[in-house]
């Protein structure tokens, strides 16, 4: 589960998941929510990352997609966690809403409390 925060200039969010797979599954309806992207359905890549600690892992990941939406013109679609995260990618025809700069490091925090991952995002636009 996720929601929009109020702030000046970027956007900010407040993911609170049960688990890291989650965290990364909302992080990606959170992409698509912003790029209102028009996707391909057939998968053209699949990409694994190291599991490390939250925000480094989250920063990490999150700016790999956005540079994979910009540069290589691939959206993540899915991911899953099986000691690594992979997650597939899929091609689009066009992009319908804001496009993302970077996930920023600034106010990015995790926290752990009653067995759910709290995270706090903010997207420079």
């Amino acid at each position: 589960m996720y929601r929009e925060l109020n702030h000046v200039a970027d956007l900010r969010y407040e993911l609170i998941c049960e688990d890291l797979e989650s965290v990364f599954r909302d992080l990606i309806l959170i992409l698509k929510s912003n790029y209102k992207p028009v996707l391909q359905r057939k998968v053209v890549l699949e990409k694994q990352y190291q599991i490390k600690e939250i925000e480094d892992m989250v920063f990490d990941v999150v700016n790999d997609w956005i540079y994979m939406i910009d540069a290589q013109r691939v959206f993540p679609l899915q991911c899953r966690m099986e000691n690594l995260l992979y997650c597939s990618f899929v091609g689009f025809s066009k992009l319908r809403g804001v496009e993302l700069k970077a996930l920023t490091y600034h106010q990015l925090k995790a926290q752990t409390n009653e067995g759910k991952i709290m995270l706090k995002v903010v997207f420079d636009t």
